[in-house]
């Protein structure tokens, strides 16, 4: 006799809410009424664990103030010093290396860097008030000479032919308009066998135009970011060895809602003054489109490791 057959179990729908949404309606004082069967909500992490919270000098702005409260101190985006030192692992640094950072912000990588390796570095930022807090938090800890920020007018600057061992640079040449150029100048300062490591933000190939416009408009400088395949080509046209290429989007992704939901809990209960408000306020706007843009696939972030051939003129043909 044959066996009767069993109903498929049924499955709920499970739709997880966007982290931008839920970072937006979080600080803007709603409560998200999520009901059964229709959505799950997405973990925001222990919202009454403890943060480490920073004091910061006079001369730091509640802007500076409130990214390393989020990103943690020196820093300015995603990226704690185990993962800045998991990125610039394939450049196998030691202290007989030069090495320059464009795009330092505070400095965090930077020192991170030269006191882990024991190498002198230098950092370059394109924003003075951020370049100026930068230099300060290196005066303060010992390392104005061995790991200094400077100001550079990232469209005008120019590096001295072959004086560098490598160059790294975090999630900055998006905003370069000319990137060309730029890119020019720094392997043009990168000695023969010397290398590049970059992460940078980059549109999706099919990116859809209305997202791209959403992020584009909201941002703080006009960004104007390549696709990783430009990237790749203008790299192998300046016939640099490209040894990595890759997608991290979803491994930043994870250190961006993990950094905001420990920021979140440290906000548990504490009175904040109008200009802390503010600053808040204006990194969860920038933050809820960056994550959006990230979350409906337009915005993707990438890492490139080259090397320059020995021997051959870079970029004469530009």
């Amino acid at each position: 006799m044959a066996g009767t057959a069993k109903a498929a179990p049924q499955t709920r729908n499970k739709v997880r809410i966007p982290f931008w949404m839920r970072l937006k309606a979080w600080w803007e004082g709603y409560d998200l009424s999520i009901r059964e069967k229709q959505a799950i909500p997405f973990d925001m992490g222990d919202l009454s664990q403890d943060a480490v919270r920073y004091d910061s000098p006079e001369w730091m702005s509640k802007r500076l103030e409130i990214m390393q409260e989020i990103w943690g101190k020196g820093m300015t985006g995603p990226g704690d010093a185990a993962y800045i030192l998991k990125l610039v692992k394939p450049l196998a640094l030691d202290p007989a290396f030069t090495v320059i950072e464009v795009g330092a912000g505070l400095g965090g990588a930077t020192r991170v860097i030269s006191e882990h390796f024991d190498i002198w570095m230098t950092g370059l930022e394109a924003d003075r008030e951020v370049a100026d807090a930068g230099m300060e938090l290196s005066t303060m800890a010992g390392m104005a000479k061995k790991a200094p920020v400077h100001y550079f007018d990232v469209d005008h600057y120019e590096f001295r032919e072959a004086s560098i061992d490598c160059v790294f640079s975090k999630e900055a040449l998006y905003v370069v308009e000319d990137k060309k150029r730029l890119l020019a100048e720094i392997i043009n300062m990168i000695k023969p066998r010397g290398q590049l490591l970059f992460t940078d933000y980059v549109f999706a190939e099919d990116a859809a135009k209305k997202d791209i416009q959403a992020w584009v408009s909201g941002e703080p400088v006009t960004p104007h970011p390549w696709t990783q395949r430009q990237y790749e080509q203008t790299l192998t046209e300046a016939r640099l060895d490209i040894r990595i290429k890759e997608d991290i989007t979803d491994e930043v992704y994870k250190i961006i809602t993990s950094a905001w939901a420990e920021f979140l809990a440290s906000l548990r209960g504490r009175e904040l003054d109008k200009s802390t408000s503010d600053a808040i306020n204006e990194a969860v706007d920038l933050w809820t489109r960056r994550t959006k843009a990230i979350e409906s696939g337009a915005l993707r972030l990438c890492r490139f490791h080259a090397l320059k051939k020995e021997g051959e003129k870079m970029l004469s043909d530009w």
